[in-house]
């Protein structure tokens, strides 16, 4: 009997463990919202058009992505407008780091399309994929 109030309660801590884990993962996710946001926002203050470098763009995650984790796929600049597709990572701590490490991440790829607005005025539009959408296949569809 104490072995089996034993197991349930290991079976109990278990869940929960996981249950904090799974929030922790979506709270990273989200998380790579507000550095998408900040990215972009350092993009639109520093300049007054579509960015055109590679460079610029690679300065300006490094500087507003957590511990540069920010990778650039593609950029494709155009006359009022440049789009460009990145990856931004998160990492969260797991609950039971017995059989792996005690701290994953998370990807997630999004789309921000800089453009100079009919008052002249640089904004930019961004849109955040889901876990299932790989940068590469995005940054392959949109060239």
């Amino acid at each position: 009997m104490v072995l089996l109030a034993l197991l349930a309660a290991i079976i109990v801590a278990y869940s929960i463990a996981g249950s904090r884990e799974t929030d922790r993962k979506h709270s990273a996710f989200e998380a790579t919202r507000t550095d998408a946001q900040r990215f972009a926002d350092s993009v639109v203050a520093q300049r007054g058009a579509p960015p055109t470098s590679r460079q610029d763009i690679q300065a300006a995650l490094d500087t507003s992505a957590a511990n540069k984790n920010g990778l650039l796929y593609s950029m494709q600049p155009a006359e009022r407008r440049t789009k460009v597709v990145i990856q931004l990572t998160r990492s969260y701590q797991r609950s039971l780091a017995l059989f792996g490490p005690a701290e994953a991440t998370v990807d997630r790829c999004f789309t921000v399309i800089f453009e100079v607005d009919e008052v002249r005025r640089l904004g930019a539009d961004i849109t955040a994929h889901t876990s299932d959408e790989r940068c590469t296949e995005v940054a392959h569809q949109n060239s």
